[in-house]
């Protein structure tokens, strides 16, 4: 039997000013060809390791026990012989790239570094490694700023770069990021494909249960640093893996639990009448018309690029349609001016997936109380009641009012976004990608806290997502977009079942594609 490539000895990774360890005693071996996926939520130590393993742990994280790779390298503290094994690094495509500068002249940088290539070698071989990938990206696609660039195809751009490298050892520390499942999906079979060809050993990083499944290799359960079971997928998808591991996979948002009928009642909130947006040619064929209902919920459903986004800041008033009306809460925007257009905007909110979603210079305090603020004059009395009502509701009731919400959390942000969207009692909620970048448990949690806030205030939800999987947990109807148009309409559940068209079909398979 030949030796394991990749042999971890009871490594703890602890950081400064903290008692517990990040990773405690942690062992594991790796033979070249093999994968083992690292399923975890956030600070279960597996980003960590992912950082430790790379060569790269962060300045205030201390390092014990030993990581072997071959014969060649080994750490115990010291990570300066262990950066001669060929490691290749496949990161998240969020905050991968400095934003202002050429993605491909980043990613060609990398190669010629690893490979000790020219510049002109090194874009031969990263064009050839893309190629091979069989992506429709090219290098023309990612020869702009890295801000400018899609996740989506940033992501087969960072793909390319790590297997261009003929590594020993690929790290994809949250590879899919948070590109739609159809993307994910696509991305890991061709990494495994390449791991193939190259018979490198990969490890891999992630809090998705779906990316998770699409490998389907052994899996090693972490939870606050510390190993909780480990197996293949089918041992810990069953009833007998342990409570924790049950918990992850159930979270897991599945396409086929659409609900039923909507449960909208009243006058329409929101009607749009033969809106065509900017940016897509003129063709009153393709207009777009529907109307959501006080507590309904409908789900704009679509691969980027295809028209929902655009629809969507039309709706909020940042741009003006081609041709076509609006009439939100009985008043036709278009006729209004931007100072009653501001006003009516007061009663929307908007929850996204998106770090810059909140101003990071408010304090939790100030950010829920702020849309109580614009509407009502209130005493100071009633205005701490209202806040501290929202926070409570949201789980978040101990969190200390004064602290800035840059120093929060993604999952404390989001649930903040809740509590303000609660006080500002809206009549319309727009969930965009709501909970993008969260792991399986901070997910479910969510989910719950939109649905109890549904039905407890009656919003009408607008819900814009890529994902079939988090349509059918927030929404019962759905509009599919494609190419800047609506190509299919329904009843998710009918939707999810049936799918006519070509783009729904994509969609919905990828949803599907994770599960069992």
């Amino acid at each position: 039997m030949s030796e394991p490539l990749v042999t971890l000895s009871d490594v703890s990774i602890r950081r400064a000013g903290r008692n517990s360890p990040i990773l405690d005693n942690f062992s594991l071996t790796l033979a070249a060809g093999e994968t083992v996926v690292l399923l975890g939520e956030t600070r279960s130590g597996a980003d960590a390791l992912a950082r430790a393993l790379s060569g790269v742990p962060s300045a205030s994280e201390a390092i014990a026990g030993s990581i072997r790779i071959g014969n060649r390298s080994s750490l115990a503290g010291d990570i300066a012989p262990y950066k001669a094994a060929r490691i290749a690094y496949w990161p998240a495509p969020e905050h991968a790239l400095a934003p202002n500068a050429s993605a491909l002249a980043q990613l060609v940088r990398v190669v010629a570094r690893k490979l000790s290539f020219s510049q002109a070698e090194a874009r031969a071989e990263f064009a050839a490694s893309l190629e091979r990938l069989r992506s429709r990206v090219t290098i023309q696609d990612l020869a702009r700023p890295a801000a400018l660039v899609s996740p989506d195809v940033l992501s087969w751009g960072l793909l390319a770069c790590a297997v261009a490298q003929s590594p020993e050892l690929l790290i994809a520390d949250h590879p899919a990021g948070n590109v739609a499942p159809s993307v994910a999906g696509a991305l890991v079979a061709a990494c495994l494909e390449a791991q193939k060809r190259q018979h490198f050993a990969l490890v891999c990083v992630t809090p998705r249960v779906d990316v998770t499944r699409r490998i389907d290799a052994r899996t090693i359960i972490l939870r606050s640093g510390r190993m909780i079971e480990e197996g293949s997928i089918a041992q810990l998808a069953g009833e007998h893996a342990h409570t924790y591991t049950r918990a992850l996979f159930h979270t897991q948002l599945s396409p086929d639990a659409a609900p039923g009928r909507p449960v909208g009642r009243g006058e329409p909130v929101l009607q749009v009448f033969n809106l065509l947006t900017k940016g897509k040619k003129a063709d009153r064929r393709d207009a777009l018309t529907f109307a959501l209902r006080r507590g309904a919920s409908l789900a704009l459903v679509g691969d980027e690029g295809s028209g929902r986004r655009a629809l969507m800041r039309v709706l909020l008033g940042f741009e003006r349609p081609a041709e076509g009306r609006i009439v939100f809460d009985s008043v036709d925007v278009g006729i209004l001016s931007s100072t009653m257009l501001s006003r009516l905007r007061r009663r929307m909110a908007v929850i996204a997936g998106e770090d810059g979603a909140l101003d990071p210079r408010l304090t939790v305090h100030d950010t829920v109380e702020e849309p109580l603020r614009a509407r009502l004059h209130l005493t100071r009395e009633l205005l701490n009641n209202y806040r501290d009502a929202a926070l409570k509701r949201v789980g978040l009731a101990e969190l200390d009012g004064s602290r800035l919400v840059a120093q929060l959390g993604p999952f404390d942000k989001r649930r903040l976004q809740v509590a303000r969207a609660i006080v500002g009692a809206p009549l319309l909620v727009i969930l965009d990608e709501p909970w993008r970048g969260l792991d399986a448990l901070a997910r479910n949690a969510m989910r719950q806290l939109l649905v109890d806030f549904r039905k407890a205030e009656g919003p009408a939800f607008l819900v814009v997502t890529n994902d079939f999987a988090v349509a059918s947990a927030l929404a019962e109807e759905a509009l599919m977009f494609d190419d800047g148009k609506i190509v299919e309409r329904g009843l998710l559940a009918d939707l999810v079942k049936n799918p006519k068209e070509a783009a729904t079909q994509r969609l919905v398979t990828a949803a599907k594609g994770g599960l069992s």
